[in-house]
């Protein structure tokens, strides 16, 4: 397969993948809150808040830059491997340690054995790091799909069989532990890459500032991402942190969802393209308006049907939660096609410059968040929004530089989404403002969601056809396959 086809190719496993975790998930969550107690999961949450943190250190962005490399030594690849091995076993310890510490703070002693347990997952997981970063360099997304959705099903399955033993908090806690366990195993038998007892200092300072400036990079988005929440939480109190949390979930979720996919896939094609500056450009244009073209109509629709969507799915008593999602639908459209910027510094080696940025970004966003403290949870939305616009141009113009893109050609590929998704949210809404009354929330969802769909499809078939019949066929099965 050539380049194109191996990443359409990736990009549906990815997809396959990503769905059936998800799916499975959901499905796993909902028998196990049946079969365990609501304490329970406040435990694994106490729990997660530091192996959340702790993974931002997991392998110190050398996956990143084996993907990058364009040539990779069996002594660079056997020294980055006891690197990883090593500092699982250090993190592996650290927790564990320090879990009575972590008990002590949040004053529930249950926590110590349930952290020492999920300690491990480090140590295990740290094994298999670089040979699925090598299944991702060669992008064998169809190798990684098979072994993380068997992985997923049999943890679920781990989980669910020890609950109904009456194993309690553990059945999540062995969940985890048994799907990463065995997501190594699996890694190591469909990988052909093996280590050899070889370390070279030499080997890995080629990529120790590639890797820390990206380790920094990940600290300092994390606590940037996360300052709006302790923000909320301490200074305007649980009730608005429980409105904000849906708002910023329900606009935040889906482009999550697509970052992870697309952003998976992206980088190691790029990465592959890094010395042909036309091919890079393309590539990366073409993502940006595939995924405009999902996410703009997606972000419109919920701007438009805020209301009814709000009061049917989650009740009138989450109301506030409406214009919150207003507020931060633009945020979620613009955030959509500045996600793969980091794509651009990664696979042109310049991880210093993309920490560098996010010293700027954070601040800004953080400042944004303290400042919009004063008018409440509507404040605080509208300081991320107002942040992310203000951030959009220097965001993409600094990466852009690199590969001498222009951002005229950028806005010129995203055009088409955001006139068919202007005109669809247009219509969308006339239709809610003038029967939202007569039919009541659930008639005018129901009724706005399919009118959108249908105008959307409709425009894009008139105005857009080929990428619209490009995005579609991405994800159509080849006869035979």
């Amino acid at each position: 397969m050539d380049l194109k086809e191996q990443a359409t190719s990736g990009l549906k496993w990815s997809a396959a993948s990503q769905g059936t975790r998800q799916i499975v998930q959901l499905l796993t969550t909902l028998v196990l809150a049946r079969l365990l107690e609501p304490s329970d999961f406040g435990l694994l949450g106490m729990a997660m808040v530091v192996i959340g943190f702790a993974i931002l250190f997991r392998d110190l962005g050398t996956s990143a830059a084996v993907i990058q490399r364009k040539d990779l030594t069996e002594e660079m690849l056997s020294s980055v491997f006891w690197i990883n091995l090593s500092f699982g076993f250090c993190v592996t310890l650290i927790i564990y340690f320090t879990a009575p510490l972590v008990a002590s703070f949040y004053k529930e002693v249950r926590l110590t054995p349930i952290l020492q347990l999920l300690s491990l997952t480090f140590l295990f997981a740290s094994l298999g790091i670089l040979q699925q970063s090598l299944l991702e360099r060669d992008l064998a997304f169809g190798k990684l799909a098979r072994i993380e959705a068997t992985s997923v099903l049999v943890g679920s399955a781990v989980g669910i069989s020890m609950a109904f033993l009456g194993f309690g908090v553990y059945s999540l806690v062995c969940q985890s532990l048994s799907s990463i366990v065995l997501n190594t195993a699996l890694l190591w038998i469909l990988s052909k890459w093996r280590p050899r007892l070889v370390f070279r200092i030499k080997a890995v300072k080629e990529i120790w500032s590639y890797s820390v400036n990206l380790t920094a990079f990940s600290v300092l988005n994390y606590f940037a991402r996360s300052a709006d929440y302790l923000l909320v939480g301490r200074y305007l109190g649980a009730d608005a942190l429980g409105y904000y949390t849906i708002a910023y979930r329900l606009m935040l979720y889906p482009l999550q969802s697509v970052s992870v996919l697309m952003g998976r896939v992206i980088f190691p094609v790029l990465s592959k393209l890094q010395d042909y500056e036309d091919r890079f450009q393309r590539a990366f244009l073409k993502t940006a308006s595939s995924v405009a073209l999902v996410m703009f109509p997606l972000m419109l629709g919920v701007f438009a049907l805020a209301r009814p969507f709000v009061f049917t799915v989650f009740g009138d008593q989450w109301g506030p939660v409406v214009p919150l999602i207003m507020i931060l639908a633009p945020a979620s459209m613009i955030s959509s096609i500045l996600m793969n910027a980091g794509s651009i510094y990664k696979a042109k080696g310049r991880t210093d410059w993309m920490f560098r940025w996010s010293i700027v970004g954070s601040t800004v966003r953080i400042t944004a968040y303290i400042v919009g403290l004063r008018w409440g949870v509507i404040g605080v939305a509208s300081g991320y929004t107002i942040a992310i616009a203000l951030l959009a141009y220097p965001t993409l113009a600094i990466p852009f530089s690199l590969i001498r893109l222009k951002m005229t050609r950028l806005l010129k590929s995203i055009s088409m989404p955001l006139l068919t998704g202007l005109v669809m949210f247009g219509a969308v809404k006339s239709l809610e403002l003038l029967l939202g009354r007569q039919l009541g929330d659930l008639w005018t969802l129901t009724t706005g969601v399919a009118a959108g769909v249908a105008i959307y499809f409709v425009l894009n078939l008139l105005m857009n056809r080929e990428q619209t019949i490009e995005v579609l066929g991405a994800f159509r099965p080849k006869p035979g396959a």
